[in-house]
């Protein structure tokens, strides 16, 4: 005779091939039907939309609240009576990283720029006391793209998608940033949603349509509309598609400006397009 066991004996099962249709419809519903009962939601609390912020500094955690009063304590700017600039949002890895977001007081005159230039002896002294932590200082910006770039240490504004409706920011940088941008454990990443609210995901733009798109045009020699954003230190950035271009001529162009363009060249790993605006002749006869 078998010794297996079985669950109308009451014992530990210790074959499960001794379970049968039978004894899982008298099992089965009575191990998981608390988990069925409807469960009351909390009541909502409208004035818990105007409730006051949990942590000073706009701080996310307690040990972020502390370099906040270790910067306000060394550095002059940040005084509460005397300064100019003020803490908007801290947010930290205990003896790794801390990001802190600072902002011109609104009656100062202190520029923006000032903000990324605390002064680095203020900041030594504070690192000092935090056993070597680094302390990144980002500009508070209007900007959700600029705010974005800056907290992830950017040099320059990728492509950006916002998702408003749910927090979201889809940031397209190439192989080689989508990597190195995020930093041990993806903590770089992590920091720079907890410091601006946005929920913040790095990907690789060659992954995307518009990548595709421009890809097909550069292949059958097309021209494109760009639209000129600015100048920069290489050049004229444009829009192209959704997507920034580096266009060799620096000077004469107008921002917003519309010029036909062709895609130059491509690189995935640094997620950069060239265009210029040299048209290549399509056999075609001009038109009188």
């Amino acid at each position: 005779m078998s010794q297996r066991r079985t669950v109308d004996q009451g014992l530990p099962l210790e074959d499960h091939t001794s379970i049968s249709p039978a004894h899982l419809r008298c099992w089965y519903p009575q191990r998981i039907s608390s988990e069925l009962k409807p469960q009351a939601l909390p009541a909502f609390d409208a004035n818990g939309l105007h409730a006051p912020e949990r942590y000073p500094y706009g701080a996310r955690s307690a040990a972020a609240v502390y370099v906040g009063d270790l910067l306000s304590q060394e550095v002059p700017d940040l005084g509460q009576l005397t300064g100019t600039l003020d803490i908007v949002a801290i947010a930290r890895r205990p003896g790794v990283l801390t990001k802190v977001a600072i902002r011109p007081r609104s009656m100062a005159d202190a520029r923006l720029e000032a903000a990324r230039g605390i002064g680095a002896d203020h900041l030594a002294r504070v690192r000092a006391q935090l056993d070597g932590e680094r302390i990144h200082v980002v500009a508070w910006q209007r900007s959700a793209p600029a705010y974005i770039a800056d907290a992830l240490g950017l040099g320059e504004i990728p492509p950006i998608v916002l998702l408003a409706g749910i927090g979201h920011a889809r940031v397209l940088l190439g192989e080689i940033d989508v990597r190195g941008i995020a930093g041990w454990r993806g903590l770089n990443t992590l920091l720079a949603s907890a410091l601006t609210g946005w929920r913040i995901r790095l990907e690789p733009v060659a992954a995307t349509a518009a990548w595709r798109r421009l890809r097909a045009a550069m292949l059958a020699r097309r021209a494109l509309t760009a639209a000129v954003i600015g100048q920069t230190e290489r050049g004229t950035r444009v829009e192209v598609l959704g997507l920034y271009a580096l266009l060799a001529r620096r000077a004469g162009l107008a921002q917003g400006q519309d010029l036909a363009v062709r895609i130059t060249r491509m690189d995935p790993d640094e997620g950069r397009v060239f265009v210029s605006d040299r048209l290549v002749a399509t056999g075609q006869l001009t038109l009188l």
